[in-house]
């Protein structure tokens, strides 16, 4: 009986010698994205250039199993979203262009590591979308509160210091339905789907 409950300590100890936690936070943009939107009051899709950028901070866990890794996260973040729509094709008083989100992200992110100091990694994400914001007022007509995506990405680890750099997409397109002044029952329509850069740093303890 000795033995066994050795043998599961030492298992243990094994497992949870490899987990890491920390601490990250840093910056995310995708500056002036040339994209096909949808906006209901003008009728048909057009081209507009999307600017996403904020700023991100949260903590995360790390097991590492040889050179493989699991890294489950939950970060905040702030978005602001700005969209410059061709005011040839619409009246855009009547729409938004500039409004901001506050998200939870949760990514559970696989990797590897080279040459010691290198990770890949790639992962789903699981999204929640708390208060939009535009002019200091709440807007909650979204389609979807909760969504999911992917990240993927490369980072850097020198002692207890790792910088990444990632690519975070969704799989489905986020609509807010809201106009400033509504046209009958017509309302816009703008999609945050695409993909968004992160620049962070981690902190390990």
């Amino acid at each position: 009986m000795n033995k066994i409950f050795l043998i599961i300590f030492l298992i243990y100890s094994s497992i949870y010698s490899q987990i890491e936690y920390g601490l990250k936070g840093g910056i995310s943009f995708n500056s002036k994205l040339n994209i096909s939107a949808n906006i209901e009051s003008i009728d048909n899709a057009i081209n507009i250039f999307e600017s996403r950028n904020g700023i991100h901070f949260g903590g995360f866990a790390k097991l590492s199993i040889g050179n493989f890794f699991i890294r489950p996260e939950i970060i905040y973040s702030k978005i602001d979203n700005s969209y410059n729509i061709p005011d040839i094709l619409v009246k855009t008083k009547n729409v938004i262009t500039d409004f901001s989100q506050n998200k939870i992200d949760m990514p559970i992110l696989i990797g590897y590591k080279f040459y010691r100091i290198v990770n890949a990694f790639a992962g789903p994400r699981f999204e929640y979308i708390g208060k939009v914001k535009y002019d200091n007022l709440n807007v909650d007509d979204l389609k979807d509160k909760i969504e999911t995506g992917l990240q993927y990405g490369i980072g850097i680890k020198f002692g207890k210091i790792e910088v990444d750099l990632r690519v975070e997409r969704g799989f489905s397109k986020n609509e807010i339905k809201f106009m400033e002044n509504q046209i009958g029952e017509k309302n816009q329509y703008i999609s945050s789907q695409g993909k968004l850069y992160l620049l962070g740093i981690s902190y390990y303890f």
